[in-house]
């Protein structure tokens, strides 16, 4: 049984995959602004290995000591972070309102760096030889226009990644991002229905990429199979090229 950490669990990927590793019977450790009808269905089915509490990413002065107050990220000995959480914007950047700039590069960039921060003092001490994952975009990658600072937030975390997997390799730390296409949970809400077939058209695939692919991956990367893989960018996006 792993003990997995993972932000964002209250809908959409973080939910989907919070489900599985429950299933499998695993000890999940979550986090989310919100709890949706679907998480209290889960906390109430797994009373014992499912660890849920509302958090707000925004708040970052708060996640080293309040956090860990609220849930056992240093005394419980931790296998797996999956850095899930993410907000987007869609807008020109002439038109786009400041306080939703820092705040997007606040949840989807800065929050994840000091998660990490936090999760690697967690192998140290306990001697694990854990697994990062930040879930990166496609737009990291590609030009989408309206989407430049979610482009922007994605790839400094994908930067980041690889210059942890260098710092920490040594003690068989590995970080990895999956670099997401249009998954069909979250980004739809950005498309409309023509915006949603041109991306479509636009996958060497021509479709689009369920939860359970990126769950596969993250299965994949997890597991002893994965153990010489580390610094990479890895997509998962039906061939956008």
């Amino acid at each position: 049984m792993k003990t997995i950490f993972i932000t964002g669990i209250s809908r959409g990927l973080g939910l989907s995959m919070t489900r599985h590793f429950l299933s499998q019977g695993n000890r999940v450790i979550g986090l989310s602004r919100t709890c949706s009808s679907e998480l209290a269905e889960l906390l109430d089915k797994y009373p014992d290995t499912l660890i849920w509490q509302s958090f707000d990413l925004l708040k970052t002065a708060d996640i080293d000591e309040k956090l860990c107050r609220l849930l056992p990220l240093q005394t419980d000995r931790i296998d797996v972070f999956i850095d899930n959480a993410a907000v987007a914007l869609q807008n020109l950047l002439h038109n786009a309102d400041n306080k939703k700039i820092a705040d997007l590069l606040t949840i989807n960039s800065v929050a994840p760096i000091l998660l990490t921060k936090l999760v690697i003092n967690n192998f140290l001490r306990h001697r694990v030889k854990g697994v990062i994952i930040h879930l990166s975009s496609i737009c990291a990658h590609k030009a989408y226009i309206g989407l430049s600072v979610l482009g922007a937030s994605k790839a400094a975390l994908e930067a980041f990644s690889r210059t942890v997997a260098a710092e920490y390799g040594r003690f068989g730390i590995r970080s990895n991002t999956i670099v997401a296409g249009l998954v069909n949970t979250g980004m739809f809400s950005l498309l409309d229905n023509r915006q949603e077939l041109d991306f479509k058209n636009n996958t060497a695939l021509r479709t689009h990429v369920d939860a359970q692919a990126v769950i596969d991956m993250v299965d994949f990367l997890i597991s002893d199979k994965a153990d010489k893989i580390t610094g990479q960018n890895i997509h998962v996006n039906a061939g956008i090229l």
